[in-house]
């Protein structure tokens, strides 16, 4: 009997476009760790084999941004088939250690770090103006509560300075993109259906979601994993960038050059951060010649690789420097990543959130 993904696998035509784009790949030396090689190892695992120690290490090396996918020729779906690796080496006990714990702080503490769930609504200042109930929710998510807090409260007096009064989830849950890319899609399951229950039950009509990776949870994983929502999901940008398009918003011009440091989960809308840059005056120099190469944190790569994630962090850094003094981003984690590796090597960093950016260019009196 053919196993899972076998049929795919062979389609490989040893094309190695993969091993190009891979950024583990691009900060590791002698192709040990190619998406290629990630998935020759399914028939190991599924036969419960033991792995060499390169080969177990390759399965984990993966922020599964979908660079090895964008290429492959043949449409191998290369980043569903590491998933699918995760999923059966957690259930023959195999799984790193870290991989299990951080599973299990989500399940259990809601968030991926040893985050303390009291703080999460820290962000929230007094001059933000939120409801106590609307149709319209603001979810902040883990990495901007706890980590990016003036992203939250940039986006919040943004929709106050044009009339929006949102509520806050008082249970706001981790989305769970952890769980999901580690191949925990029962725990998922679990965790978008409790989640989803709970917002439905407020009356909420639409979640704003400042994060990438919530968005695209939200918006697209749960329906897979539960059912279809009884609400919208939109990403906080999609609803700046119509409102300036209305003249709702009226970004006055910044005099600067930036690049920017794209999220992976929105790749394909990257033309949405730039289009409200644009509207702010701000130029943009390429990161990458306009490649996507990831920064190097999500999935498990930076608890369990972290020199290796840092490496890939300082692709995106030595380059912005190559280029121009200021690097956005609309991705928390990517700031919060990118951050703890500079600080970690005392590199400077000029990094800014797309959203804060625009609040200091919308609204007189930020700070």
């Amino acid at each position: 009997m053919m196993h899972k993904f076998e049929a795919e696998i062979s389609y490989c035509i040893d094309c190695k476009k993969c091993w190009d784009v891979c950024p583990v790949n691009m900060v590791t030396e002698g192709n040990r760790f190619t998406p290629q090689g990630k998935i020759e190892s399914l028939a190991k695992i599924v036969a419960g084999e033991e792995l060499t120690k390169d080969e177990m290490d390759n399965v984990y090396l993966s922020t599964r941004c979908g660079a090895c996918d964008d290429v492959c020729p043949v449409n191998i779906p290369i980043t569903d088939i590491i998933q699918y690796e995760r999923e059966l080496l957690a259930q023959q006990g195999r799984e790193p250690a870290k991989t299990t714990a951080i599973s299990r702080n989500i399940i259990e503490n809601n968030s991926p770090g040893s985050m303390d769930p009291a703080t999460r609504f820290d962000w929230i200042t007094d001059d933000l103006d939120l409801a106590e109930s609307s149709e319209i929710a603001y979810m902040a998510g883990c990495w901007v509560a706890h980590s990016q807090p003036d992203i939250a409260r940039a986006t919040i007096r943004l929709l106050n300075h044009v009339g929006i009064r949102p509520m806050i989830l008082k249970e706001e849950k981790c989305c769970g993109l952890f769980l999901i890319d580690n191949g925990h899609l029962e725990q998922a399951a679990e965790h978008a259906k409790k989640f989803v229950d709970y917002i439905e039950s407020l009356g909420v009509k639409k979640v704003i979601a400042s994060c990438p990776g919530c968005y695209l949870v939200l918006s697209h994983d749960y329906p897979e994993l539960y059912r279809e929502l009884n609400f919208e999901v939109e990403h906080s940008l999609n609803i700046f960038k119509d409102m300036i398009a209305d003249g709702t918003l009226k970004p006055k011009k910044l005099d600067m050059s930036v690049s920017v440091r794209d999220a992976c989960p929105l790749q394909e809308s990257k033309d949405v951060p730039r289009s409200i840059l644009s509207s702010m005056g701000v130029e943009v120099q390429e990161l990458f010649d306009g490649k996507q190469v990831c920064c190097g944190g999500p999935a498990g790569l930076k608890p369990n690789f972290p020199e290796i994630a840092a490496d890939i962090a300082m692709l995106s850094v030595n380059d912005y420097k190559d280029k121009v003094e200021t690097l956005v981003s609309y991705c928390p984690f990517c700031m919060h990543h990118m951050g703890g590796v500079c600080r970690s090597q005392d590199e400077e960093l000029k990094m800014k959130d797309v959203s804060v950016l625009l609040a200091e260019s919308v609204l007189d009196d930020w700070e």
